[in-house]
């Protein structure tokens, strides 16, 4: 489990940037070129597997064997990411879509649904990618996140269908089988293939060509199939965002709230459990970070009859890259920080214990 991880590159850093560019571009597509848009909705679905595989192929099933040396640090991710963060989400919805804003009349009571159910699909499954970058940038324990993200991946398989039942079918009618269905052909299959992928290429190559060689193209793939399926969908159901506008800001609230609120409450709560900053950033990470390629393809699936849940789902890399790199940043002041205390309390330790008499007071 020693691999290296690469940071974040410009490219990444420009995710937001690209998704907004692909919006402009493809609102006219879906004017004046709707006939090609028709034409690509095709490639949606492949689109939506490649999102999800690469992520799969850096997990090694027998790499859970060592999560029972982990065994408490699995316990708090569990905790938060299964009893915590859906009903967390769950409440920000209600209180930002059900109470604030409608009270202001700044939302129609159906756009309120439909983004209340964007922020759920946002919630009920945990990062299994990028958070693996923020981690290293915020130079967090790699070995542990590797271990933490094997093991969401292989929960939120059984737990997303079950908390989209409970939590959205409050409020609107859904055929729970077609979300088992979406989930297992978009977190399931690329996970086998994944397994498959990785342990074919460590025999045939090796672990580390796999690593500096295979992975950093796949990474480019899935940035590429995520951009291609946001233009896809854009051109298709471009008409809701011209004609609710505000959606984005009314969906970057209360997911820019989450953020910052849920990395916070897991850093301090591990901190005072006696955790080292590098697991307790790394818990932190791997609650916050929300699975918004499952989410998107669980939006243009089982709610294909709702545009603007699939919409209000694609605001979540939007507004996810700016606010994890932000979280790093303060992770990172946090780091030295603590990393300055020891240095002034020797130096404290090395003064005379006794005032000189000159600075006595009289």
């Amino acid at each position: 489990m020693g691999e290296e991880r690469g940071g974040l590159g410009w490219i990444d850093k420009l995710l937001p940037v690209w998704i907004g560019l692909c919006i402009l571009i493809v609102l006219s597509l879906g004017n004046y070129l709707p006939e090609v848009s028709k034409h690509l909705e095709i490639g949606i679905p492949i689109g939506l597997f490649l999102m999800i595989y690469p992520a799969m192929t850096k997990i090694e099933m027998t790499e859970l064997k060592d999560a029972l040396s982990s065994k408490k640090q699995v316990a708090v991710i569990a905790f938060f990411n299964y009893a915590i963060n859906p009903f967390l989400l769950y409440l920000l919805g209600f209180l930002f879509f059900e109470q604030i804003l409608p009270y202001f009349g700044l939302i129609t009571a159906d756009t309120a649904r439909y983004l209340w159910t964007g922020l759920i699909l946002l919630g009920v499954a945990p990062c299994i990618a990028m958070v693996l970058v923020w981690t290293d940038l915020a130079k967090g324990n790699g070995p542990l996140g590797i271990v933490l993200m094997a093991w969401n991946s292989i929960i939120q398989i059984f737990t997303t269908p079950l908390y989209i039942a409970l939590l959205v079918g409050t409020y609107i009618a859904i055929d729970i089988l077609q979300i088992g269905q979406s989930v297992l052909l978009y977190l399931g299959l690329p996970l086998l293939f994944g397994v498959i992928t990785r342990r074919e290429v460590i025999k045939r190559k090796s672990k580390e060509w796999l690593n500096n060689k295979l992975i950093p193209y796949y990474n480019a793939m899935q940035l590429l199939a995520l951009l291609f399926t946001m233009i896809v969908m854009f051109s298709l159901r471009g008409g809701v965002i011209i004609d609710n506008p505000n959606l984005i800001w009314q969906m970057a609230i209360p997911v820019t709230l989450f953020f910052f609120l849920l990395f916070n409450i897991v850093y301090f709560v591990t901190k005072r459990m006696g955790y080292n900053y590098e697991d307790a950033c790394t818990m932190g990470f791997h609650c916050t970070g929300r699975n918004f390629e499952l989410a998107i393809a669980i939006a243009l699936t089982a709610f294909a009859t709702m545009p603007m849940v699939a919409v209000s789902t694609v605001v979540g890399p939007l507004i996810e890259i700016p606010v994890m790199l932000a979280i790093v940043w303060l992770a990172l002041r946090r780091r030295n920080h603590q990393q300055a205390i020891p240095s002034e309390a020797k130096q404290v330790e090395s003064m005379p214990l006794t005032t000189p008499r000159s600075n006595r007071v009289s």
